[in-house]
């Protein structure tokens, strides 16, 4: 009987540590340890790794760390701790919705900074819009995005503008004859078709369009096309990629020797060109205060890039939205997001558009000696 009691109360015991444990472990699956009274939390989707577009979006998850700072040094918001998830999906849209899952489904997140870039944004759009989860992207410039839902958002300004303005740029300067170097991609594609239109509008000639597959990097036969056009000038509407980086490279080896425009360049595709893109005339919505600039190149070493400045602002919009309403229930905070009419911040004074996208002033800059200058056209 002894041993029948003993035994009983060890199988007690190790039942008792057994559900304890799994207590545990649902709380950090799900996160219910860290939304506790003390803190409020918030989720990234981003590309932090890869070769496309990984430098957008480590700038994103630094602007955001630096917003959480602020914010938490100040106070926090609703006299909490805002504390935030950081999510890599490496550029792969398999992983961007497992990504999105595990914060949605396995730690109840509904408020995420993020996507990076526009296929993986097309493929979440719908579900984000059915979870009633709030999703502002830093740096994708697609309206498909953000008017697809009252739950999406961009505070990077929709690049097609830009490629519209591109257009009457060059077309002012003289040029008649655009050969193209785009890319079969959503976000590439756009710009390719906005400046292909307002250019033609304007009675421009596109002798030549080149759309490869993203990553390509064999691309003689695409530079060979370009030395043997009547083009007068290039325009590389994927000049901010992989693709437009080799073709460029690859036509001026086999000597071609034209004027070359793009839009939503960085520092960081500038120096992967290798000189390619010297004198290269690009326009840009990458417009930090210098406070800001400053700041962030001093606290990580780095340049700042797109994502950065945007990825600041987001969080501090969600901060402003959670104070004013006193609340995180994602439909209320929509509907105040959504009714946010201009905004100043430190990528820019923003204006919405009534859709869940902001717009701003742009700068045109100038590839001089391997580095980008502001110029007047």
């Amino acid at each position: 009987m002894a041993i029948d009691k003993t035994t009983k109360i060890i199988g007690i015991s190790v039942l008792a540590v057994a559900v304890i444990l799994f207590i545990i472990n649902i709380f950090f699956m799900t996160g219910v340890a860290i939304n506790d009274d003390y803190s409020i939390v918030i989720g990234s989707l981003l590309r932090l790794t890869g070769e496309d577009g990984s430098n957008w979006g480590v700038a994103s998850k630094n602007g955001i760390d630096l917003a959480v700072k602020d914010i938490n040094t100040r106070g926090g918001i609703l006299g909490k701790n805002l504390v935030v998830d950081h999510q890599d999906y490496q550029g792969n849209i398999d992983l961007a919705v497992n990504a999105f899952r595990n914060l949605v489904d396995v730690k109840g997140i509904d408020i995420i900074i993020g996507t990076t870039w526009t296929p993986e944004a097309l493929a979440l759009m719908n579900i984000a819009d059915y979870e009633k989860v709030i999703m502002i992207s830093p740096s994708l410039g697609v309206k498909e995005f953000n008017e697809n839902s009252p739950y999406l958002f961009n505070t990077w300004p929709h690049d097609f503008l830009l490629s519209e303005k591109l257009a009457e740029i060059v077309y002012e300067k003289g040029y008649r004859k655009v050969a193209i170097i785009g890319e079969e991609q959503p976000w590439t594609k756009e710009q390719t078709n906005a400046f292909t239109k307002r250019f033609e509008s304007l009675g421009g000639d596109i002798v030549l369009k080149l759309e490869p597959l993203p990553g390509t990097t064999e691309v003689t036969t695409e530079a060979l096309k370009i030395k043997n056009s009547d083009a007068d000038v290039i325009v590389a509407t994927s000049g901010s990629v992989l693709v437009g980086i080799n073709i460029i490279k690859r036509a001026k080896e086999i000597g071609v020797d034209l004027p070359i425009y793009s839009v939503t360049v960085d520092d960081f595709v500038i120096k992967a060109s290798d000189g390619a893109y010297e004198d290269m005339i690009y326009l840009t919505s990458l417009t930090p205060d210098t406070d800001f600039k400053n700041r962030y190149e001093d606290t990580y070493n780095l340049d700042i890039v797109i994502g950065a400045d945007t990825a600041y602002d987001a969080v501090m919009l969600i901060a402003k939205a959670i104070e004013e309403t006193g609340s995180t229930n994602t439909e209320i905070l929509q509907k105040y997001l959504n009714n946010i009419k201009e905004y100043q911040g430190v990528s820019g004074h923003l204006k919405s558009d009534g859709k869940g996208g902001f717009t701003k002033d742009f700068v045109i800059m100038k590839v001089v000696d391997g580095k980008a200058v502001e110029i007047q056209e």
